[in-house]
């Protein structure tokens, strides 16, 4: 792997692809497919786990965290170097306000629905371009 390709990743792999809104998604996706009582209640506290969640993919994708990562081969010690940044950013969010959290939360939900009217789009147009390659046949 070059020097290059560590700092300017072109894939979306790993941590690169960790999204506050992915991983509401995620989560609400996994408990969807439980108990309907579940899922409602999930939706209803949900603010929670997206307020963690935005905090956590900011600091798992810092610049300095990611060049100590990258800098590391060793898949033991970069798994140590996780789980430090993760018990680090556990004590900053305990520490953070009532109103601090809310604000996370409320850019993890932007985030959410952007990323569902995407592929909403994304699926009519994938729709669309079947049609006319593929047209419905006429009986």
């Amino acid at each position: 792997m070059s020097e290059n390709s560590r700092m300017y990743p072109t894939t979306g792999k790993g941590i690169y692809k960790l999204t506050a809104g992915w991983a509401s998604w995620r989560w609400l996706t996994g408990v969807s497919s439980k108990e309907k009582q579940w899922f409602l209640g999930t939706l209803r506290g949900r603010g929670g786990y997206q307020a963690w969640m935005a905090h956590l993919a900011k600091g798992l994708q810092s610049p300095d965290f990611l060049l100590k990562f990258e800098g590391t081969s060793d898949p033991w010690e970069r798994s140590k170097l996780v789980g430090q940044k993760i018990s680090q950013l556990r004590k900053t969010y305990r520490a953070m306000t009532i109103e601090q959290r809310t604000e996370l939360a409320k850019q993890a939900e932007v985030e959410l629905k952007t990323g569902l009217e995407l592929m909403g789009k994304d699926k009519k147009t994938i729709q669309e371009l079947i049609a006319m390659v593929d047209p419905p046949a006429t009986t």
